[in-house]
């Protein structure tokens, strides 16, 4: 799979901020990583998006995951980037 692409919103204040996100599925050791200042709600997104792929009856990929979320330096909190994850699959 190449590399998919699709934009999630991170709430800063008052203020929205368009966070990209990219996921590529590729050879390696089997896993899913998160780059780009993720919280702890967003490192337990491992968990929920993969339980909505499987519930969806999608099949879960046996390879090496990454999900990027940039701009890296901007603070990302809460669980509304796994709906962004969960559509690249979809793709």
């Amino acid at each position: 799979m190449a590399v998919a692409r699709t934009r999630s919103v991170a709430v800063i204040g008052v203020a929205g901020r368009t966070v990209e996100v990219e996921a590529d599925v590729g050879n390696g050791l089997a896993g899913i990583h998160l780059i780009g200042l993720p919280d702890t709600a967003l490192s337990e997104a491992r968990d929920r998006v993969r339980s909505a792929m499987v519930n969806s009856s999608y099949p879960w990929p046996d390879a090496r995951i990454i999900v990027s979320l940039f701009p890296a330096s901007l603070p990302k909190r809460g669980s509304q980037f796994d709906l962004a994850d969960v559509n690249m699959w979809h793709a």
